[in-house]
């Protein structure tokens, strides 16, 4: 026969239990120096008797402040986000903040439905990467928000919202870099595997490139991709198909140089031999399999401070304005 769920514990049932009022019980989890330490360890045995735990949902909603911070992003299992996501959290419990954090899954709906939930629990401020690389994206959430006056930080992919501020990577001197590293390399056949073409961020990195190598080497051909390992592997895979291998590769993200390095293994070319690459991010765990790739690496814990850091700021000082902070990538050779 099953066995059905228990009645959850209330706080009213805690009360009763330790006989003490429903204020006192409260007050024992809200600011226990003002309860009779006796008083405090018998409503306290009490609630772990009960099962009974705070409802901090509940709490935050009457709160001014709930010493919360929603962080979204899209695409956990990206190296990127998901390290970039632990490094806000240690930060901001250094700063004395609690973090509820979501994955979009690259959805618009889901983002909406996120959003709306974070407003529920009434967060003091939301780090946000957008689902949307577009730079002229515009959820109708972000009126909300400004309405409601919770500040926004939106980390690597901006948009064209003055209630935001921002964390970005300096993706055009990204492309310069890559750039003016393989002519230092004396490379002549390139082929750069790009994200979207209406995305900012491969945009600037793709022109940052062109800028360093337009007539400095024989070829230079773009491939548009997204910013996934599947789509870029299929679109290297169908060019390597058509084409001899080139001198170097260059992936616009980490992603994509993951799909470039599938395609060569497909079509049996020796890497760092037959073909070289150069990465915009770092390729995670490379290493273990006897590689390394030149590449540009991001200052992940430089993104998450300054991250928190502008969130905290709007959020503790009711005159501080939105702003933007860009850090610059730099060349692991």
């Amino acid at each position: 026969m099953a066995v059905g769920r228990g009645k959850k514990a209330t706080l009213a049932s805690v009360a009763a239990q330790a006989n003490v009022s429903k204020i006192t019980a409260s007050r024992a989890f809200s600011q226990p120096d003002k309860v009779h330490p006796e008083t405090l360890q018998r409503i306290r045995e009490t609630a772990e008797q009960l099962g009974y735990v705070v409802n901090a949902a509940a709490r935050n909603l009457r709160a001014k402040s709930s010493k919360t911070i929603g962080i979204v992003n899209p695409d956990m299992a990206n190296p990127f986000f998901g390290g970039l996501t632990r490094l806000m959290t240690l930060e901001a419990q250094k700063m004395g903040y609690d973090t509820l954090v979501f994955d979009s899954y690259e959805s618009q709906e889901t983002e909406n439905r996120i959003i709306d939930k974070l407003i529920g629990y009434n967060v003091d401020a939301i780090i946000l990467s957008v689902i949307s690389n577009d730079h002229h994206y515009h959820p109708v959430y972000l009126n909300r928000l400004e309405t409601l006056n919770i500040p926004i930080v939106l980390v690597d992919r901006e948009l064209d919202s003055s209630h935001c501020s921002g964390v970005y990577i300096d993706n055009l001197d990204c492309g310069l870099q890559a750039g003016r590293w393989l002519l230092e390399q004396k490379a002549q056949r390139v082929v750069v595997v790009s994200g979207p073409e209406n995305s900012n961020v491969a945009r600037e990195r793709v022109t940052g490139l062109q800028a360093a190598l337009q007539g400095k080497v024989a070829s230079l051909e773009v491939l548009h991709a997204d910013f996934f390992m599947d789509a870029a592997w299929q679109e290297t895979s169908r060019w390597l198909a058509n084409n001899a291998p080139p001198d170097y590769f260059v992936g616009c993200n980490n992603q994509i140089s993951m799909g470039i390095i599938k395609a060569c293994i497909e079509h049996k070319l020796k890497l760092m031999k037959g073909v070289s690459l150069f990465s915009i991010d770092e390729v995670s765990h490379a290493g273990i399999y006897g590689f390394h790739f030149p590449c540009i690496s991001h200052d992940l814990q430089e993104i998450a401070w300054q991250a928190l850091n502008l969130a905290v700021r709007r959020v503790t000082d009711n005159d501080s304005k939105s702003g933007k902070v860009i850090v610059r990538g730099k060349v692991i050779p």
